[in-house]
């Protein structure tokens, strides 16, 4: 029912008018404090740990001894092993075994073959898988491969460096610090061997082709498995831990001695 609004100066005649029911409707009113409701399509802040899997995974690459299947023990790496030279080795990339006494290496030097200073390859007992003579030059691609290598190694180390710097920070920054340490642990380990699996599937897909070919499938292959490794270690140890935390075991009850 419509109600009257009353107008006029005090002490005159009063006029009433009818009160439309629908004003009251148009007026804004505020609402009361705490009772908004949130606005659709609002962002909301979730909380990602810091983590150093990518940079470790990357840096890992280059210690990792990658594995060569069908090779009898013949691996990709970055570092020489066996003997080297006081003034160190002038080759930075090795196909080789465990002692570094088979070995195919891409070096940079005085070639005897040649009689000039080149890029080359440089073999011992590994010719059967390879077929590459001992001297080799090695090319264009030797060159640009023989570079690559050695800036490789150096920045990998670095790449680790960061990785588990991060991951540290990442543990003493995290609200369960223990439960960041234990994914960290599983993602560095996971990484490792996900790079040393996937890796070596990649040497050995690219066996047909040039050990340079084989060289950036193998270590292509070991950054995806490391990465993939570290995502799914950490993954796992998180619902571990979760699954831990949140089990209570009921001691059975004593019986009485007979």
């Amino acid at each position: 029912m419509a109600g009257r609004a009353i107008q006029g100066h005090a002490g005159a005649a009063q006029e009433h008018e009818p009160l439309d029911t629908g004003t009251s409707a148009l007026m804004a009113t505020p609402a009361p404090a705490g009772s908004r409701a949130p606005v659709a399509g609002a962002r909301q802040t979730i909380e990602i740990p810091l983590s150093g899997g990518i940079p470790y995974a990357l840096g890992q690459a280059s210690v990792v001894r990658i594995p060569i299947p069908g090779t009898s023990g013949l691996a990709i790496e970055f570092n020489p092993r066996g003997w080297v030279p006081k003034t160190g080795s002038t080759s930075t990339l090795f196909f080789q075994d465990p002692t570094g006494n088979r070995h195919l290496r891409l070096d940079y030097g005085y070639n005897v073959r040649t009689k000039t200073i080149d890029y080359h390859w440089n073999q011992k007992r590994t010719f059967g898988e390879f077929g590459i003579p001992d001297h080799t030059p090695a090319g264009t691609a030797g060159r640009v491969a023989y570079q690559a290598a050695k800036y490789f190694k150096y920045a990998g180390r670095v790449l680790i460096v960061a990785g588990v710097v991060i991951d540290a920070i990442s543990i003493v920054q995290a609200s369960k610090p223990l439960r960041r340490a234990s994914q960290v642990v599983a993602g560095w380990a996971a990484a490792w061997a996900g790079c040393k699996l996937v890796g070596a599937g990649g040497a050995a897909l690219a066996t047909p082709t040039t050990p340079l070919g084989m060289a950036a499938v193998g270590v292509g292959g070991c950054i995806i498995g490391g990465i993939a490794g570290y995502a799914g270690g950490s993954l796992l140890a998180g619902e571990v831990y979760d699954w831990a935390e949140g089990t209570f075991f009921t001691p059975l009850p004593e019986a009485a001695a007979p």
